[in-house]
């Protein structure tokens, strides 16, 4: 690591399930001494995925930086997101350094889990394309191929479960439940106004303008 190299941390946190960001950034403080001005808090609330905190992160990053997160799950919620991104710290000489996991990228070990990601990230491509395969001949046998299927409830409760434990990517969620995105985008928003109603808050309505 270079001399005037820093270290960073970033928190993810999961509004929906009621998840606190002072134990995240406790950790950063206290164990690698990270100040609070170095450590990046993305807040997710509802249907929305967007990661603001993170591209602030990266674009403060410098080569021979160190970022620590509490775990992998924290900082990519699929293997190829995960991949894609270590890739563009090891381009950068920047260490990934994740707590739970006891994991130091820049290490023999770090590299072997990096190989091992990498494999699992190829069987899960495969994994999905033939659930895709297997889906469409399926239909195709039933005659179901085109139109607006009926919504499967039990698949619908199961996606949104997935959704709320912050755990698996909206794509994850649709290719293991079968529920359309549109149909779990507005699952989660009327979900969301039913909590702000029985809370009490005004839900704003729609501009039909837009």
């Amino acid at each position: 690591m270079e001399n005037n190299s820093k270290v960073f941390g970033y928190c993810r946190i999961s509004k929906a399930i009621g998840q606190v960001e002072d134990r995240q950034k406790d950790l950063m403080r206290l164990e690698y001494h990270i100040p609070e001005s170095d450590i990046f808090v993305d807040k997710i609330s509802g249907v929305k995925m967007e990661r603001p905190a993170l591209g602030e992160l990266q674009k403060a990053l410098r080569r021979g930086d160190t970022l620590v997160v509490e775990s992998l799950s924290r900082i990519s919620r699929s293997s190829r997101s995960l991949l894609a991104l270590l890739a563009d710290f090891e381009s950068k000489e920047i260490t990934l350094i994740s707590h739970k996991e006891r994991l130091d990228f820049s290490t023999v070990t770090g590299k072997l889990m990096l190989a091992l990601i990498a494999a699992l990230s190829e069987f899960e491509r495969d994994n999905l394309r033939e659930r895709v395969r297997e889906g469409l001949a399926s239909a195709r046998s039933r005659g179901r191929i085109g139109g607006r299927p009926k919504t499967d409830k039990k698949a619908l409760e199961k996606a949104i479960k997935l959704h709320a434990a912050d755990t698996h990517s909206i794509c994850e969620i649709v290719a293991v439940t079968g529920v359309s995105k549109s149909v779990l985008y507005r699952a989660l928003r009327d979900k969301k106004e039913a909590q702000q109603s029985q809370d009490g808050v005004a839900v704003e309505a729609p501009n039909s303008s837009k």
